[in-house]
């Protein structure tokens, strides 16, 4: 290499840890923001509850806000004045993702006094009809807030119009995006995906053969993120793309996938899994196969954290469950609270390596 180009190279290598410190630093004051805010609500009587009736499906002067600006735009939290019943009815509590986001809502709640939380599972992430079921069960019960990770952008639409009409705020936590809820609080799958390419890229920038294992053919995240990943590796025409085959948010699927891929493809030096889950399949069948390949995932959930600190999975593109959840309920509240909310409250991202892993410390060990 001459000495122009490792000169180019270093500072493409700095640009990309900038940018992956820069995003560190977002999530921390999201972090920072969000324990403030509670704190904040639960004293200033000034944020008490709205009397008026409002809808609970506001028209917001902006299509989506930034998690980390809801207080410095609404103000404090509406601290509630009255006992509420908070729902969540959410995918399945298979998924390690799907259970810090429960847990974040019932630590949320715990800090109000008189909110009651009741979270609802399906069995698995393909059971769209009991899903559908659990959802308007618990709708006939009114409750006073309903929160929603439907398994599909369509299967809970019945639900959502049955709640608008009964002016009951409905709260989408990171998967599926439903047309018609009051708001939805996630992160930008499109660019989670766009992240695990570039990662890729700055573990092989001499080019390599990729693969990816793709999530459920009905998940909107799962839509997105093949979509950035796919695109974004566009941008780098010495990576190719060769498989990207369906693990539908199952570890033994994106195990058995993976080890055809490896069969066909001995050469492969890295593989993208839409969820956590799927890629720690993914590195099972890496290891069986004695090969050496870059595991990347998104979610960052627990395990796939001990993973990367053993050095087994490469990186996870992280969303944060537990504070999700933890927004689910502080949305809820100023929806009831009258105020504005836009329709998306764009949650951060970070990649998670073993380099920064302890930047990242397990929300539920307090």
């Amino acid at each position: 290499m001459c000495a122009a180009t490792g000169l180019a190279a270093s500072r493409g290598r700095g640009s990309k840890l900038s940018a992956i410190k820069w995003e560190e630093n977002k999530v921390k004051n999201f972090k920072a923001i969000l324990a403030a805010t509670t704190a904040v609500s639960t004293i200033l009587s000034a944020a008490a509850w709205a009397e008026e009736t409002c809808s609970a499906y506001p028209q917001a002067a902006s299509e989506k806000i930034e998690s980390v600006d809801l207080e410095k735009t609404f103000g404090a939290v509406p601290a509630p004045t009255k006992p509420l019943h908070v729902v969540y009815v959410t995918k399945t509590l298979i998924n390690e993702f799907w259970q810090d986001v429960a847990a974040g809502v019932k630590d949320e709640a715990a800090k109000y006094e008189g909110i009651t939380v009741d979270v609802q599972a399906a069995k698995d992430e393909s059971s769209q009809i009991e899903q559908l079921n659990l959802a308007q069960t618990v709708l006939s019960q009114k409750p006073d807030i309903l929160l929603l990770s439907p398994q599909s952008d369509s299967n809970l639409v019945p639900v959502i119009e049955a709640a608008k009409a009964a002016n009951i705020p409905t709260v989408i936590i990171d998967d599926a995006r439903t047309p018609g809820a009051s708001s939805y609080i996630g992160t930008d799958q499109i660019s989670i995906g766009a992240k695990a390419a570039d990662f890729l890229n700055s573990l092989f920038p001499d080019g390599g053969k990729v693969a990816q294992i793709e999530g459920a053919a009905g998940s909107p995240n799962a839509r997105m993120r093949i979509q950035g990943f796919v695109d974004q590796l566009k941008t780098y025409p010495k990576l190719e793309l060769v498989a990207s085959q369906p693990g539908n948010w199952d570890r033994m699927t994106a195990l058995n996938a993976t080890s055809t891929i490896l069969r066909d493809h001995p050469d492969l030096v890295g593989v993208y899994a839409n969820n956590d889950g799927m890629a720690l399949g993914v590195f099972e069948a890496v290891k069986s196969a004695n090969a050496k390949v870059a595991v990347v995932g998104t979610d960052g959930i627990r395990d796939a954290k001990r993973s990367i600190g053993d050095k087994e999975m490469a990186a996870t593109v992280a969303e944060f469950p537990f504070e999700e959840g933890q927004l689910g309920v502080q949305v809820g509240l100023r929806l009831l609270g009258c105020q504005a909310v836009p329709a998306w409250v764009v949650s951060p991202q970070a990649v998670i390596t073993a380099e920064n892993l302890a930047d990242f410390p397990d929300p539920l060990k307090k």
